[in-house]
């Protein structure tokens, strides 16, 4: 995954972080390959997710897909 690309990508988390799915990286902290993201409808929400974990298709999807709870 190109680090270029991930500058303000959004992905839907398949679980809900701090009461959300949709989210948008905010900040890219290459040194220790994570991403800072913000959540779309409370932007106020933040997170920090490991690259590794953004790869991993069970727990992220890239874009902002319906979820159904």
């Amino acid at each position: 995954m190109l680090f270029n690309k991930l500058q303000n990508s959004k992905w839907t988390s398949l679980k809900k972080y701090n009461g959300w799915y949709h989210y948008q990286v905010l900040n890219i902290y290459k040194k220790d390959k994570k991403v800072e993201m913000f959540a779309v409808c409370n932007k106020e929400v933040k997170i920090f997710i490991s690259i590794y974990d953004l790869k991993d298709k069970l727990e992220w999807i890239q874009g902002w897909k319906d979820i159904l709870d």
